[in-house]
């Protein structure tokens, strides 16, 4: 029988200790009760590709967040920023639910390219590690809508999620590695939606994810 104190396998067992909390990759910033594995150091997320920022030559004459949205109420009888913000509560909820199950193709069409090749990437190495991440929305705290930017035909909505959630992962003895599976925590995200102003289609784009400092 090996030592278990062999230092080969206290290394092995960091990384994949490190590893799989790097996957967490929809996640953002906690704070109260929180496992003691999220070492400040190790517990990094990873910020999927933020839009590309477009000269100011190129955008129209509306330069602040309440214009944008106005705008939007008077050219689309069907936006409000309330139902905005509904509907992001919900995609959020959906698509951090789907990504810890790794069922990407539920959401496929509502996040873009970068962030599926993100959230495919992260997937494939927790499979690679037999790991397995839960999370439960337990409650929105708050969800604000922080900043709107109109680039040519495009409208990029940034929204501030503050939620509780149960969120724990496995390894592949059913043993926990990270989180809390009783505990919620507070989770803050920033995430930016995206859609052409030109296009009837009333749904919108994940473009971007990232971690409230």
């Amino acid at each position: 029988m090996g030592n278990p104190f062999d230092p080969m396998n206290i290394i092995l067992l960091v990384f994949a200790v490190v590893a799989f909390i790097r996957l967490r990759s929809a996640l953002g910033k906690r704070t109260g009760n929180e496992d003691p594995l999220n070492n400040k150091s190790n517990f990094k997320f990873n910020n999927f590709k933020k839009p590309k920022q477009t000269k100011q030559s190129d955008a129209i004459s509306l330069n602040t967040k309440d214009e944008i949205l106005n705008y939007l109420s008077v050219s689309d009888k069907s936006f409000t920023q309330q139902s905005f913000i509904e509907g992001s509560k919900k995609a959020y909820e959906m698509i951090v639910q789907n990504y810890a199950m790794g069922n990407l193709s539920s959401i496929k069409d509502f996040i873009s390219g970068d962030v599926y090749d993100g959230f495919a990437e992260a997937i494939e190495l927790r499979n690679k590690l037999k790991q397995k991440l839960f999370n439960d929305v337990i409650e929105f705290d708050s969800v604000e809508i922080k900043d709107a930017t109109l680039l040519k035909d495009m409208v990029q909505i940034q929204v501030v999620f503050e939620t509780k959630m149960i969120s724990y992962g496995m390894n592949s003895d059913e043993e926990l590695i990270e989180g809390n599976k009783d505990s919620p925590q507070v989770i803050k995200d920033t995430w930016i939606f995206q859609k052409s102003i030109r296009s009837k289609d009333p749904g919108w784009e994940l473009i971007s994810t990232n971690a409230d400092d």
